[in-house]
């Protein structure tokens, strides 16, 4: 059953919502690393903890551009015509899949897939969850 109307509308206003959201995260990560980046003229303990605080931060705003950019993708799917629908198969991607991850491309067997790929090749890293547990 494809979406409907109001249901591609919650999605977009969700979508909408994380974008702002990530998009305010990615800016106060910003700002923070020129902080760490201005703490020079510390003595050595101090510039190594500025140091480790610069690098978390930096880590956290890869993250969040990375899901920036999916949400971002998410929407214009929405804008296509295209969104709940498995870039692998075709298939429809179920609502609780979208209701716990709204910027998802893959169906959940095809997740479960890609994650398998991703645990073989060593390169498994979090990302978007194949199964929603109730």
């Amino acid at each position: 059953m494809a979406l409907t109307s109001n249901q591609l509308e919650h999605y977009r206003h969700t979508l909408s919502a994380r974008r702002d959201e990530l998009a305010s995260g990615t800016a106060r990560a910003e700002s923070g690393v020129q902080d760490q980046v201005e703490l020079g003229h510390l003595d050595y303990g101090d510039r190594a903890t500025g140091d480790v605080a610069k690098d978390d931060l930096l880590q956290e705003a890869g993250r969040e551009s990375e899901q920036l950019a999916d949400v971002e993708s998410a929407l214009v799917r929405i804008r296509e015509g295209k969104y709940g629908v498995c870039s692998v198969c075709g298939r429809e991607i179920p609502v609780s899949r979208l209701d716990a991850v709204p910027w998802a491309t893959l169906c959940i067997r095809d997740q479960e897939i890609a994650d398998q790929k991703r645990r073989a090749a060593g390169t498994a890293q979090g990302g978007a969850p194949s199964r929603v547990v109730s």
